[in-house]
């Protein structure tokens, strides 16, 4: 490859002086163009005959160095370096989403302090500004609905009929995990070690909202059905004589609750001393590594999943969960083919997993084995009839199939579960069109069309977006938080 490389230099150096000698003619730059065509087909060829024969792999990233869990792998860090801190906040024992109700109203996030050995701070995420009785500052990381009006303005004073739009929405689902970056610069004078401290905060009602309840006042602005572009001010002052609760003559100060915490170190290395990166994979942290895979999944982080769920079937290899997740990775990655023999080994483990027979199933939908994946998909139907994921896959694949009459058969039993199902909506117009309907296609569509997320009235984004960097930072998937200003 090296000679390969300095042929077509020497060929480019000789190319460029040639047309230098000779640039009046027309008919030199179309010799310069035609060789220069040529030498990129010659190069193209070579190397990818090179990697070919090499098997060289090229990912799309590394994941890097991990030394995971902090209470267990004892690395060093050097002074003066910045590291990225995962905090994993997952749901257990939880049947809906978290948080649940209202949750454009509430204030849930994760706040996350640093401290030296000699208790100087050198890093918070998710501080509530005024001495802890103001608002959240603006680059936690928020659990959260955040809908906006016409305008681009943020809904909160319980004004849901004026949303158009949404910036971003963060939940976390039953049963699973959200995985939240942190990037920690440890300065070079502090002391080890360096104290971390992990905290999920809820307060009842928003800042925002609860000044605006007690003592909402607008100002000038324009107020139509869409938007409310009028700014509002806060004084005691403005508070109704009349005003329900005990709390009369001030904005009540809500109490902030700490729902769960945890608390690791880093430890700092000595001047010259190397970096110690290490991760720790014990069977009793299975649960750990498998959580810190979900959140990445869910984020779309695909090579960071696949390193923690691998991580998964070292510390349990009976644990079936740990070889689907890794299929789970690949196959939303595109990797079939790399997927079917870590499915084949979830199987061995528990074959009554419906979760590993549906996505055995996608796999053998890509394959073109549209039975196999119909007598797969039928299996996890067994296990959980009125799944809506699974009846729409069947319903798919019995229309590739130009099976129409089973595909609206499957279609009709999502609609009884989810009439507002828009895949369910979409695939009965493919299918009524499929058997030659002309009625029930038209009021199929129609009904998609009702129910379908309006695709343009994400330009909306485009100010809250502009004005509000953290605001567009917690839009992103994947996301780091850095350190609020220390005073």
């Amino acid at each position: 490859m090296k000679r390969l490389w300095t042929a077509a230099a020497v060929l480019f150096a000789v190319n460029t002086a040639y047309v230098a000698a000779f640039a009046t003619p027309p008919i030199f730059y179309m010799a310069n163009l035609v060789l220069h065509v040529f030498l990129g087909l010659v190069l193209s060829i070579v190397l990818t005959w090179h990697l070919v024969r090499s098997r060289t792999e090229i990912l799309t990233r590394e994941v890097g160095k991990v030394a995971a869990p902090l209470d267990q792998a004892g690395g060093r860090f050097e002074p003066g370096s910045g590291v990225r801190v995962d905090v994993v906040v997952r749901t257990r024992k939880i049947g809906h989403f978290f948080p649940g109700g209202t949750v454009d109203a509430f204030d849930v996030w994760l706040e996350l302090t640093a401290d030296d050995a000699d208790g100087k701070r050198i890093f918070w995420s998710g501080m509530v500004e005024d001495g802890g009785h103001g608002p959240v500052e603006k680059g936690a990381h928020f659990y959260r609905a955040y809908p906006l009006d016409g305008a681009g303005n943020a809904i909160n004073k319980r004004n849901a009929f004026q949303a158009r739009s949404v910036l971003c929405v963060r939940l976390i689902p039953p049963g699973a995990a959200d995985a939240v970056h942190f990037r920690l610069k440890i300065p070079a004078t502090s002391r080890s070690p360096i104290k971390l401290h992990a905290k999920l905060d809820y307060r009842k009602f928003a800042h925002f909202y609860t000044q605006f309840a007690y003592a909402g006042t607008p100002g000038e602005g324009s107020v139509e059905l869409d938007h409310d572009n009028r700014p509002f001010t806060f004084l005691p002052t403005n508070i109704p004589k009349n005003v329900s609760g005990r709390v009369r003559g001030e904005i009540p100060d809500l109490p902030v609750v700490i729902l769960a915490e945890a608390k690791s170190q880093l430890a700092i290395a000595a001047p010259g001393e190397v970096a110690k990166w290490k991760p720790v994979v014990r069977k009793q942290d299975r649960e750990r590594w498998n959580d810190w895979g979900i959140g990445m999944l869910l984020q779309g982080d695909l090579k960071g999943a696949e390193y923690a769920f691998h991580r998964v079937t070292e510390a349990e290899p009976e644990y079936a969960d740990g070889w689907l997740n890794v299929a789970r990775a690949l196959i939303q990655e595109g990797g079939t083919d790399a997927a079917k023999p870590l499915l084949e080994k979830a199987m061995a483990v528990n074959a009554k997993l419906g979760r590993i027979h549906f996505f055995k199933a996608l796999v053998q939908k890509a394959d073109g084995d549209y039975d196999g994946a119909l007598a797969s998909l039928r299996t996890v139907s067994a296990q959980y009839p009125r799944d809506r994921v699974v009846l729409n896959q069947m319903a798919r694949i019995l229309f590739l199939q130009r099976k129409y009459a089973g595909a609206v058969s499957a279609l009709e039993r999502v609609l009884e579960i989810d009439p507002e199902n828009v895949q369910a909506r979409y695939n009965l117009m493919l299918a009524y069109k499929g058997l030659g309907e002309t009625e029930k296609p038209a009021r199929a569509e129609e009904l998609f069309r009702r129910f379908k997320a309006d695709e343009s009235a994400q330009a909306i984004t485009a100010k809250p977006r502009m004005l509000s960097p953290e605001d567009n930072n917690e839009r992103q998937m994947i996301h780091e938080h850095e350190s609020a200003v220390l005073k």
